[in-house]
């Protein structure tokens, strides 16, 4: 009985919410934002406000000989200049980058090497190409997308970078970013909050040994005959806007974490979602990467804050003898609810053949890498002293 009243206000609240996230209301939301972005950028042209064309090219990727490539138009972002509160301008730049104005219909060229293809804009000034790309070698290639002219102004580019993983790597790398190697302290609420908005790529944290654990990982180990199996390659899954992506992309730079594409996510209305799930987001990012390289091992790395332990068994599951190992690292106590069942069903995972184990840190992360054969000992030492001299 006790159980059943618990459970009674969030179905109530779930039934009444439940209009709006239907499709139909979904579409009417979408419908007049695109309205509005219209006449927004309408009125700007008129007054002579309109600040001109930028074109980004988010990381791509390439299987069965196909580059999948997001692009976005947009408004050139007026970013603040230096100011008294430099924080104060950290907050503007971000929050301008995700109100810039996008340009929707706008006809986008890519090119990679000789290929390329043409697309329109959607509703939030994204392009999603599917380009073939036959006979590409392995490796990281320049992908450079271009806008027909815009409101009798000149054409505008943008230069981006296209990967397509060795398949005869020994894995590849799926990773989460918050808290699995960016500390954003999604538990901490306020906290989380302050990071994001008031803090850049130079004043953001790294979770202490994680970068040189994915070094170790991209490293590998000798053969025997003393050579080294291709790098993996990394992809980066997060519930974070693409709006944070010149963010995460340098702070991922600078802090030495393997580059990879990554899967962000649009916070705004579509015509099937008023909002989306980001669970789901990172659940249908991954299966996507699982499906397009079907012959390949993943090793799968998150944190207990979010569902990664739920997300990843998933795959396990559905994709039998491809996961090489899920690292999942400890957000909080040892003692918390959460992460005690969490360590239990780890447990009865790997008695069932499904490599998932909950860490507390980094180093645990490698020492179990190191067991599985993942990383060498230069890894430990890296890992261990990095956490020391957090310490």
């Amino acid at each position: 009985m006790l159980d059943t009243m618990a459970r009674l206000p969030r179905r109530i609240a779930s039934e009444l919410t439940a209009p709006l996230r239907s499709p139909q209301v979904a579409g009417a939301v979408a419908g007049i934002e695109g309205k509005l972005t219209a006449r927004r950028r309408e009125q700007k042209i008129q007054s002579g406000a309109f600040r001109g064309v930028q074109v980004i090219v988010y990381r791509g990727f390439v299987a069965d000989d196909v580059a999948r490539v997001r692009v976005r138009v947009i408004e050139t972002p007026e970013l603040p200049g230096d100011r008294r509160i430099p924080y104060w301008d950290v907050a503007q730049a971000n929050l301008r980058r995700h109100a810039a104005l996008h340009i929707v219909g706008a006809e986008v060229t890519l090119r990679i090497g000789a290929h390329s293809a043409t697309e329109v804009t959607d509703d939030h000034g994204f392009a999603t190409f599917a380009l073939p790309v036959p006979g590409l070698r392995t490796g990281w290639h320049q992908a450079v997308a271009q806008t027909r002219p815009i409101e009798d102004g000149d054409p505008v580019a943008g230069t981006g970078s296209v990967v397509k993983p060795s398949l005869r790597a020994a894995f590849l790398v799926i990773s989460d970013i918050d808290d699995t190697i960016l500390l954003t302290g999604l538990t901490e609420g306020v906290a989380m909050v302050t990071r994001t908005l008031l803090r850049d790529a130079e004043q953001r944290r790294a979770i202490p040994g994680m970068s040189r654990l994915y070094q170790g990982l991209e490293r590998g180990l000798p053969t025997r005959s003393g050579n080294r199996r291709p790098k993996p390659t990394f992809f980066y899954v997060s519930t974070g806007s693409w709006s944070f992506y010149p963010l995460l992309t340098h702070f991922a730079q600078l802090r030495g974490f393997p580059a990879g594409p990554m899967f962000l996510t649009d916070w705004g209305p579509t015509e099937r979602y008023l909002r989306r799930s980001g669970a789901e987001h990172k659940r249908t990012a991954i299966r996507r990467l699982f499906e397009a390289y079907p012959g390949m091992q993943f090793v799968l790395i998150g944190d207990s804050g979010q569902r990664d332990p739920l997300t990843y068994e998933e795959m396990a599951r559905d994709f039998p003898g491809h996961v090489k190992l899920v690292l999942i690292r400890r957000v909080g106590s040892e003692d918390d609810e959460r992460n005690r069942q969490i360590a239990q069903r780890a447990a009865r995972l790997r008695d069932e053949g499904i490599p998932l184990h909950l860490v507390a840190d980094a180093a645990e992360a490698a020492a179990v890498a190191h067991v599985h054969g993942l990383c060498d000992d230069v890894t430990l030492l890296a890992v261990r002293g990095e956490l020391d001299n957090d310490n």
